[in-house]
């Protein structure tokens, strides 16, 4: 009776009412238990596509990638669930998954690092001592005095939309100056558009595909 029971519910969940008390709660922790497993396959195939098909800097893009298990209790069977997706903390993976308008989360206009900021290779992560959050900014003064600060103090200087590096200041006898300058990070750009790249539904398509041939598993181990 009780892989009979089983198959019952797979061909129909109307009929999950007709069985007793103790194969109900089996079922539900048959069925709470699949929800899990599937969680478990999606993220771990969430972060393999992921690894394969993005550009990381380390490991912080992954770890966020998270899933929610569904508690052990007593629901009905539309009420179990479990969840998998990224947290707030990376929230960008959610705008690759489905494309859409890339803002600044502060002031209006985007900082978008150019290839020297990555090294010259267009495709690479920003150098770790490139990143925005960690270059010292010169910002007041003329064009000289603010060339001639970040020089000396290894800070960027913004200029006509642009944050630049010095890489060389010279004063001539004349009282002139020359410099040279890189430019780190453009900000010309009110936004950018981010295209489709999912990541996510594809890591779902074969838990899901799977869900009948996991439940049976788990209500095996169950001795069912």
């Amino acid at each position: 009776m009780p892989s009979a029971a089983v198959k019952m519910v797979i061909d129909d969940p109307e009929s999950f009412h007709l069985l007793t008390t103790d194969l109900k709660e089996m079922i539900i922790k048959g069925a709470i238990a699949t929800v899990n497993v599937q969680a478990a396959l999606t993220r771990k195939n969430a972060v393999d596509n992921v690894k394969d098909n993005f550009t990381l800097r380390n490991n912080f893009t992954v770890s966020q990638i998270q899933y929610t298990q569904q508690p052990q209790g007593r629901y009905s069977l539309s009420a179990i669930e479990s969840k998998v997706g990224v947290t707030e903390r990376a929230d960008w993976m959610a705008r690759q998954e489905t494309g859409g308008v890339r803002k600044p989360s502060s002031g209006n206009r985007l900082a978008i690092p150019t290839l020297a900021a990555r090294g010259g290779n267009r495709g690479a992560p920003v150098i770790r001592q490139k990143y925005l959050s960690k270059v010292k900014k010169v910002k007041g003064g003329s064009l000289i005095q603010k060339t001639a600060i970040a020089h000396s103090t290894n800070a960027v200087l913004f200029h006509n939309n642009n944050m630049f590096t010095v890489t060389d200041f010279s004063r001539k006898m004349d009282g002139g100056v020359t410099f040279k300058m890189e430019m780190l990070y453009t900000l010309s750009r009110e936004e950018t558009t981010t295209p489709a790249a999912p990541w996510l539904q594809p890591a779902a398509e074969k838990p899901a595909e799977d869900v009948e041939n996991i439940f049976i598993s788990q209500m095996k181990k169950l001795g069912m």
